[in-house]
Formats: structure tokens, C-alpha cells, sequence
């Protein structure tokens, strides 16, 4: 980046923001994933060994996966930012509701995303939609600092690149995004031990919801839309808290298959609807018209009613995306 650059000055104003102060709160968006957790896991420490005063908060506990990453006891569970903190940066969050946390009045706001429909809510903004990973941003803020990245920082940096690019996946992955992963593991990333991590040591929990999804998988539109449904009984029913990473991408790699649902029945009558996608549909737009927002490829959204009216409406917009007149349900 050159020094007159938009986004390079938006990440001056960051790092002016973080050298100027001793206490701060990071803080990513609820059910944090890789990305956000890893992005604020590796922030966190580099920030101490900055010799600043560091809170990681998350408003739910981690998934059973990123328990196994350096340090991850570190993350506090609170629904309340706690005192004595004059900072709050927001890691991957389109509004600081996102967090499920509150009590940050007087604080001052960073906001590092990369999401295009992020609305810049922070005193200091470093909002970049070019960027695979959050994991990308702090890599080059990490960088520009000078601060040490050890092998736990690589390690947390390479966990938010890879699952946010979906394993080198994804259309956001970049020839940066490789680069960057090649360089933390010369500083001490083991994939292997990351991939096991994250990817080979699934909670039977979590492969009974995925075994439901499938059990009422449907295709629709001549294949080209797959949807799973997991209902609040079904999600009660799991011990602990219930983890549905990545099950909707199951539905997207059906042959043939342009958009994925995946409608979670979180609350009764709130259904929090995860959609995947290819090339040929936008499911940011789709998810922007419900309140929520996301990639364009991989998007999200919360809405009320019950499952019958909420398909209905969510499938007639996706239907219009892909230019079908009229659902065929």
C-alpha cells in the first residue's frame, strides 16, 4: 500500500489508536468463528506484548475446536464490556449489536472489518471488502507495528485465513492470503496440528445436527437450491451448546446446487438462516434485504415467523436472484 492510500491511513488511524492506549477490549461478533476469533486472539497478545492491558471478551462460549488453540482460556464470556478499559476494538462486526455485549458508552470504538456492508459505526474505521481475512489485516497491522509474531500469533493468524477462505476454497482467496499463510508457518504454524484441530476432532454432538440437516435436506429449482432445517427441539436436544459450523456447506457441494439454506430455529419463531453460494448469486443482497449481511458467497440473517412463512419468503428472494419467476414449492 502506498502512504496516501485510503486504506493505508485507515490503518494508521488503528495503529495510532492502539499505541496511544494501555487498556483495551476486543471483542468479535456472537458464535465467534476462525476469523474472528483468531484475529482477536492474535491482536490480544501481540497488544501485551506491547506492554497494554488486554481484555478478550466473547458474548458465547467457543466451539469445542478453538478450545484447542494456543491460549484460548484467555477468552472471557461476559454479556457486559467490563471497567477500566478505554478502548474497545470490534474484530469482524457490522454494529457493536453484533457482539451481543454491552457497556461500551465512552469507550473509544475501532472497527476492523472486512464486510461491504459494514457501516463504518467506530471513531476509528478500518474497513477493507478487498481483504480474504480480518486475518489478513491484522497480519499487516502486526507487521507495519514491528511487534514479534510468535508461533502462537502465526498460529491464531493462519486459523482466522484458512476458515475464512474455506481451507483456499472460497472466491475471496487471493494470491496475499497464500503468501501470508506461507510466512506463518515459517514462523511456526504446524497445518497438520491446525487442520487436526479444527477439522478431524468433531464433537458426535455436532455430527448428529449435521446428520438431521441432511436427514430433510431438500432440493428445489431443479436442483440448483438445497435447504436443511434444524428446528429448536432438535437444537435443544444437543448437549452444550450447539455447533452448526459449516453444515450448510454441505448443501452447496451437491453437484449442481447454486445456493445453500440452512434455517436454525434458535429461539421459537427466530430462525437464524445461514446461505452459501456460487458465482451466480449474491447472498450478501439476498441476507442485506432481512436485516443481516455477510460475503457475497457466504451470508446470514435473522427473521421472526414461523418456518412454513419463513422458507417462503427467504426462497422467494433467492428464486428472484437466480432469475426463476416463480418458486416451485
Amino acid at each position: 500500500m502506498v502512504k496516501n492510500d485510503p486504506e493505508r491511513m485507515s490503518m494508521d488511524k488503528v495503529i495510532e489508536v492502539l499505541q496511544e492506549h494501555d487498556a483495551l477490549v476486543i471483542v468479535g461478533h456472537r458464535d465467534p468463528d476462525g476469523d474472528s476469533l483468531g484475529s482477536s486472539m492474535a491482536l490480544g497478545l501481540a497488544l501485551e506484548q506491547m506492554g497494554k492491558r488486554v481484555a478478550i471478551i466473547s458474548a458465547d462460549p467457543l466451539f469445542a475446536a478453538y478450545e484447542r488453540l494456543p491460549d484460548s482460556n484467555r477468552v472471557r464470556v461476559v454479556s457486559m464490556a467490563p471497567d477500566g478499559f478505554q478502548v474497545a476494538v470490534f474484530m469482524e462486526c457490522n454494529a457493536i449489536e453484533r457482539s451481543g455485549i454491552s457497556g461500551f458508552d465512552d469507550r473509544v470504538i475501532v472497527n476492523i472489518d472486512h464486510h461491504a456492508n459494514n457501516p463504518d459505526f467506530g471513531d476509528v474505521n478500518w474497513v477493507d471488502p478487498s481483504m480474504a481475512a480480518v486475518g489478513v489485516m491484522v497480519y499487516r497491522l502486526l507487521t507495519e507495528i514491528g511487534v514479534d509474531i510468535t508461533p502462537a500469533i502465526a498460529t491464531h493468524l493462519y486459523v482466522a485465513i484458512l476458515t475464512d477462505t474455506g481451507s483456499f476454497r472460497y472466491s475471496n482467496t487471493d494470491a496475499e492470503a497464500f503468501r501470508i499463510c506461507g510466512e506463518l508457518v515459517e514462523l511456526g504454524v504446524d497445518p497438520a496440528s491446525v487442520a487436526e484441530a479444527i477439522y478431524e476432532n468433531v464433537p458426535v454432538d455436532k455430527v448428529r445436527l449435521l446428520a438431521a440437516g441432511l436427514g430433510n435436506l431438500r432440493l428445489e429449482a431443479g436442483g440448483r437450491v438445497a435447504s436443511m432445517v434444524l428446528d429448536y427441539a432438535t437444537l435443544e436436544s444437543s448437549p452444550g451448546k450447539p455447533d452448526t459450523e459449516g453444515i450448510v456447506n454441505h448443501g452447496k457441494a451437491i453437484d449442481g446446487v447454486s445456493v445453500s439454506l440452512l434455517f436454525k430455529e434458535v429461539e421459537l419463531g427466530q430462525f437464524r438462516i445461514s446461505l452459501r453460494s456460487d458465482e451466480s448469486v449474491d447472498v450478501a443482497a439476498i441476507a442485506g434485504a432481512f436485516g443481516g449481511g455477510g460475503h457475497p458467497r457466504a451470508a446470514g440473517c435473522m427473521v421472526s415467523g414461523d418456518l412454513t412463512n419463513t422458507r417462503r419468503e427467504i426462497l422467494r428472494a433467492v428464486y428472484c436472484a437466480l432469475g426463476i419467476v416463480e418458486n416451485d414449492e
